[in-house]
């Protein structure tokens, strides 16, 4: 009786060791998830399982092709080596490039595949050339993005990693190994530049209306000026103004010098 307990707390123990170093590996690779966020725990077992499914099929469809064809593994042998492939083939192909050498069809066909090789180098070229210029701009845009948002240099060595580190998102983007916190990632930054996007416009718009509005109310102070000064009474109105002797403009009396026919005001001696 005593040995079965003592069995079974030996169990346990060897049950909790193995939780705790799971957890402990789970923690290394992916220090952004907890346990206790049961969601994206669980969430990321399930992308993990999801990786490994894709990467044994890819492993059964690799030994399928090297079980079909054997001289294939030699040819991946040879180059983990570090030997020449070309002698390989050659040695293992050699009466096939003989007769496809000697077959017009097969001929042109040599020569297309060669020159769809000189296209691909001559593009590979002019893209590292085109990468290195782009380089250090990159850089630089780093810096100043760090600078603007004022994150800090471990802020930065982070999203660098994140892109361009030992199983980052490129090299997952080159293997088809994209997560749900990838997509999550992609999305919420689309997002946030469709949101940018959108502020800026309405910042634009509040802006134009703002300025409509400003010549609206200079528009209308204006008029508002114009009708006061000609509701005014005549007498206020032409204050200030008077003819030739000094006294002022008054229409009646204007008439009555019309009248009489004289030249001076009918006020003058």
């Amino acid at each position: 009786m005593a040995d079965n307990r003592e069995q079974q707390a030996t169990e346990t123990q060897r049950q909790k060791s193995r939780r705790e170093a799971f957890m402990e590996r789970f923690a290394e690779r992916y220090p952004d998830v907890t346990a206790d966020d049961e969601e994206a725990f669980y969430g990321r077992l399930g992308d993990e399982w999801d990786r490994m499914d894709r990467s044994d099929a890819a492993q059964r469809e690799l030994g399928e092709l090297l079980a079909n064809d054997p001289r294939s593994a030699g040819f991946l042998m040879v180059m983990r080596k570090g030997g020449n492939p070309m002698e390989y083939l050659i040695e293992q192909y050699g009466e096939d490039f003989r007769e496809a050498l000697n077959d017009e069809a097969k001929a042109k066909e040599f020569s297309a595949a060669f020159s769809k090789y000189a296209e691909k180098q001559a593009k590979d070229k002019e893209l590292q050339a085109q990468a290195e210029a782009n380089m250090q701009r990159m850089l630089d845009d780093l810096d100043a993005a760090k600078a603007e948002g004022s994150f800090t240099d471990d802020d930065a060595a982070k999203a660098y990693s994140y892109l361009y580190g030992d199983g980052g998102l490129l090299d997952r983007i080159i293997t088809n190994d994209i997560t749900k916190d990838d997509w999550m990632m992609l999305m919420k930054a689309a997002n946030y530049d469709l949101m940018q996007q959108d502020a800026n416009a309405r910042v634009a718009e509040a802006r134009q209306e703002g300025e409509v509005a400003g010549r609206n109310a200079n528009i209308d102070l204006n008029k508002r000026k114009r009708t006061k000064t000609s509701n005014m009474p005549s007498d206020v109105s032409q204050s200030g103004r008077g003819d030739a002797g000094g006294r002022k403009g008054d229409p009646l009396l204007d008439r009555l010098d019309q009248i009489v026919g004289r030249n001076r005001s009918v006020w003058e001696d």
